[in-house]
């Protein structure tokens, strides 16, 4: 009996990227800023000039790509941000088992997979999701 490759390693993989994606794009409350601000204000406009303002994947991805040139304290931004998203991998990696097996990584699809699921996801990763997308927005005041 023949068994096909399992899609699990690129799931993963894929999975790592979209919550990377979706860490980035958020301004954790103690996680610090988002590649291209903070530490790394400086060594993006000077290394990545041509990454579009908010894309913080790409602006991640750029400046990664520069290591050798980036100061250390963006080193260090970036390697918060890297320990972030294996805590998040790590944190969704049953419920992308769970509910994500069948869905062809890329595109987003795993990501929108988990916000289908959203209400049936583990507490691990409802708290990882959480942390990253900071405290829910005051009510106006009546």
């Amino acid at each position: 009996m023949h068994r096909l490759p399992s899609p699990f390693p690129a799931l993963i993989s894929a999975a790592t990227l979209l919550v990377a994606s979706a860490a980035l794009a958020q301004t954790p409350p103690q996680g610090g800023p988002p590649p291209g601000r903070g530490a790394c204000r400086a060594d993006a406009a000077a290394l990545c000039p041509n990454v579009a303002h908010g894309d913080h994947h790409a602006m991640f991805q750029c400046l990664e790509s520069h290591q050798d040139k980036v100061s250390a304290a963006c080193k260090s931004e970036l390697a918060d941000i890297k320990a972030r998203e294996e805590a998040n991998k790590e944190a969704c990696k049953p419920d992308v088992e769970k509910f994500c097996s069948g869905v062809a990584p890329g595109g987003g699809r795993i990501m929108e997979c988990l916000k289908q699921h959203e209400s049936e996801l583990s507490d691990a990763c409802k708290a990882a999701e959480a942390k990253h997308r900071g405290p829910p927005p005051a009510q106006p005041k009546q």
